[in-house]
């Protein structure tokens, strides 16, 4: 308890003798003094470090209360310090004693309102861009009224037919302006697609107007139209687009962020940009991970992509995609990309790497158009010449087949289909390898699954361990059962197969100790061999290692052919050249692998099972699936030739996998989708998976089927009426005002189909 005065500190005992001192001196007592408001805090635009000392004693001016003096802090203005790569910000330091004098109150000088922070960016870009929205309306309004106007004034009389052609070029001209302000999106055609149809037919009309044509009406007519139907199907298109575009840039802003780079014994905050390729990042509990990396060190509970609905653990070799939060501990990863190499971003934010600007379909669609609008034209206004037509009727006829045949929003909402399909699978946590690989996971009509870790669990449990000999089988001897889980289990001990982590753990549980065996060999997909610790052959495996080694298999093969026929696996345990006892293992299916088969029907794209198992288990797993093509014992150096195999009819084949275990059947395939792959390393997959799910499998196929599917219903919507009406036009039996007409009509229909399937 203390008092702050010009002679000093004057130190009480407790707060009583405080008051006591004070009443006697006539100095307010705490209680007494009136509780002002807060100064504002001035802002300064000048690091503390850069101001002079001599301002910081400026800064104090004294203040008198009317019952007395008060002490107050001080302002200090404060800004952030810079952060440069390579380098630490450090706080400037300050004399104490030269920014506060105590020997005599100070107080706050309140803070110019004017000194104030502006608004920030993003607002006043906000408001910028509405009031922008708002112009073009008005532009795209004035210029539909004009382009309507023109047909509808010939309700006036004649005298109003001299309006006609300044009303068509006020129209034109909010056309080309409304195309200059909003810009042309890269997946749309040429702009000249939009703006010389229209404008051909305003020349036209002048044309026309000035040699007094025969046909001036209904050239003007013909004009007004088209360019009030181009600006209507500009703004529809704009308008269908804007939810995707608002999606991309949420993406893009969800994944601006900073990252805390290591180097050295340091942490640096850098921009995403700025992250190479190798460097290690830190990311703590609660934060956004900002590159694509490699978990190096640490375990956490992680939400693994923007907006997933679950939860996984991701540790150490596991990959993390940009976009993924941190919900627990601390993880230290290596970076693998970055910036706008991520694969949440690399096909949004390049224009010429976006999905609907580079998928095949989408690029043919556009060049069609873009090439096909000077054919048509040059066409009908070869055969209009021949039919003796004036010039102006001649240019007008041109200008109608090109706006009939330069369908616009039949590229555009063709475009539009494919970019909501990948965003759809975003959404899932499935990325595309590039355009050409999301178009051919469309065309895939058969799909290869692959039984363990994709339909099963790859977690085998063992249902079943039987001894056998002197021909007989006798389970309840737990002398012999312990006898041949000791001796699977030893030779199983050099194995890395989920059978035989499943043997080790039965063991285990079992007390039955690994019988120490010598020599132990792998057979990938077949077995182990071994020498027992009594010096005798040891194998472990199924019927075709044991005919291998001339073991023969008949004692056992009718209750090995039960066992199977359940959709067990079945190991067989010889020692010496004769069976001692067989093992029975049992694998889940995987949650979601029946909804992800039916999915794949659906899309009509044919399942197969590619398995190791025997063909009795192979079938069993196929049925309780709905799979009626199976392909049965196949070892995993055999999967690359037999995917070939079913592609060499001209299918399309799509192998869903794990890269690890099932690197040669993915190597092999038309469409590689490998599970847990995003974000690492990319290899040759052109579908990588961010979760473990076979149904994201599924739909990383059913999501560019059904838009391709959507697209080719949008092109017979969208073409037919302006196909109808360009021959209708060439041959001279309809006038030119249906060119504009059916363009609307096709616009409308695949504006609606779209919108219906959203």
């Amino acid at each position: 308890m203390a008092v702050l005065e010009s002679s000093g500190f004057h130190y009480f005992c407790d707060a009583l003798c405080k008051r006591h001192y004070l009443s006697a001196r006539g100095q307010p007592q705490e209680e007494d003094v009136a509780t002002a408001s807060p100064p504002d805090v001035e802002y300064a635009s000048a690091s503390p470090s850069e101001a002079p000392r001599s301002d910081l004693r400026a800064r104090a001016t004294p203040s008198t209360a009317s019952n007395g003096h008060s002490p107050t802090l001080p302002s200090i203005a404060t800004t952030s310090p810079t952060e440069q790569r390579g380098t630490r910000a450090t706080l400037p330091s300050i004399d104490v004693h030269e920014a506060f004098e105590l020997s005599r109150p100070i107080s706050v000088r309140p803070a110019d309102p004017s000194a104030r922070r502006a608004p920030a960016p993003s607002t006043s870009r906000g408001a910028a861009d509405r009031g922008a929205d708002r112009t073009t309306a008005f532009i795209d309004g004035m210029g539909i009224v004009a382009g309507v106007f023109a047909p509808a004034i010939g309700l006036l009389g004649a005298v109003a037919d001299v309006a006609r052609v300044p009303l068509v070029v006020f129209a034109w001209a909010a056309l080309a302006l409304r195309v200059h302000r909003v810009g042309r999106d890269p997946s749309d055609p040429h702009a000249y697609v939009v703006l010389a149809p229209a404008g051909g037919a305003v020349v036209a009309a002048c044309w026309a107007q000035a040699t007094s044509d025969p046909h001036a009406v209904a050239i003007a007519v013909l004009a007004g139209l088209a360019c009030a139907v181009a600006i209507a199907v500009e703004t529809t298109v704009t308008r269908a687009r804007a939810n995707v575009q608002t999606a991309r840039e949420r993406i893009e802003r969800a994944l601006d962020s900073r990252v805390r780079a290591i180097h050295g014994d340091d942490t640096i905050d850098l921009p995403v940009a700025d992250v190479r390729p190798g460097e290690q990042v830190v990311v703590e509990a609660g934060e956004l991970v900002g590159v694509d990396a490699i978990v190096s060190a640490g375990e956490a509970r992680v939400i693994p992509w923007l907006d997933a609905k679950v939860e996984v653990v991701k540790r150490e070799g596991d990959p993390v995609v940009a976009g993924a939060r941190v919900l627990s501990s601390r993880l230290r990863m290596t970076t693998t990309w970055s910036g706008r190499e991520r694969a949440w971003v690399k096909l949004l934010s390049v224009a010429s790497a976006r999905i609907e600007v580079a998928a095949p379909t989408s690029r043919v669609l556009r060049h069609t158009v873009e090439r096909g609008v000077p054919c048509a034209a040059l066409l009908v206004g070869l055969a209009t010449f021949a039919a003796s037509a004036t010039p102006a009727e001649v240019l007008a006829a041109m200008s109608a087949a090109a706006m009939a045949f330069g369908a616009k929003a039949l590229v555009s909402i063709a475009g539009l289909h494919f970019a909501r399909a990948h965003l759809q699978a975003l959404a899932s946590g499935i990325t595309y390898k590039d355009p050409r690989a999301f178009e051919r996971a469309g065309s895939a009509n058969i799909a290869v699954l692959s039984a363990r870790g994709t339909v099963l669990l790859g977690e085998p449990e063992i249902v079943a361990v039987e001894p056998i000999g002197a021909g007989r089988r006798d389970a309840g001897d737990d002398d012999d059962v312990a006898r041949v889980l000791s001796l699977a289990a030893g030779a199983e001990t050099a194995s890395t197969h989920p059978f035989a982590a499943a043997i080790l753990r039965a063991a285990r549980t079992r007390s039955a100790r690994p019988d120490h065996v010598r020599n132990a060999t792998v057979h990938a997909g077949l077995g182990v061999t071994a020498l027992a610790s009594t010096g005798e052959r040891l194998v472990v495996g199924g019927r075709a290692i044991m005919l291998a080694e001339k073991i023969g298999v008949a004692v056992a093969d009718g209750r090995v052919t039960e066992l199977e026929a359940l959709g067990r696996s079945v190991l067989l345990v010889a020692l010496g050249d004769r069976l001692v006892g067989l093992i029975a293992l049992q694998d889940g299916l995987r949650a979601g692998a029946r909804a992800a088969v039916q999915r794949l029907l659906d899309a009509r794209i044919e399942p197969v099972l590619m398995s190791g198992e025997a063909r009795d288990t192979c079938e069993t797993i196929g049925r309780a699936l709905d799979i009626e093509h199976v392909r049965p014992a196949v070892l995993p150096a055999d999967r690359g030739p037999e995917v070939r195999a079913l592609g060499e009819g001209g299918s399309v084949v799509a192998v869903v996998g794990h890269p690890l275990s099932d690197d040669g059947a993915l190597g092999a395939a038309d469409v590689a989708i490998a599970m847990s792959a995003a974000g690492s390393t990319p290899g040759e997959w052109a579908v990588a998976l961010a979760s473990d799910d076979v149904r994201d499998a599924a739909m990383a196929l059913s999501l560019p089927h059904a838009a391709r599917a959507r697209v080719r219903v949008a092109i017979v919507l969208g073409s037919m009426p302006p196909v109808i009406a360009l021959l209708a036009i060439g041959f001279g039996v309809a006038p030119l005002a249906v060119a504009p007409l059916a363009a609307l009509l096709g616009a409308v229909a695949v504006v609606v189909h779209a919108r219906e399937s959203a």
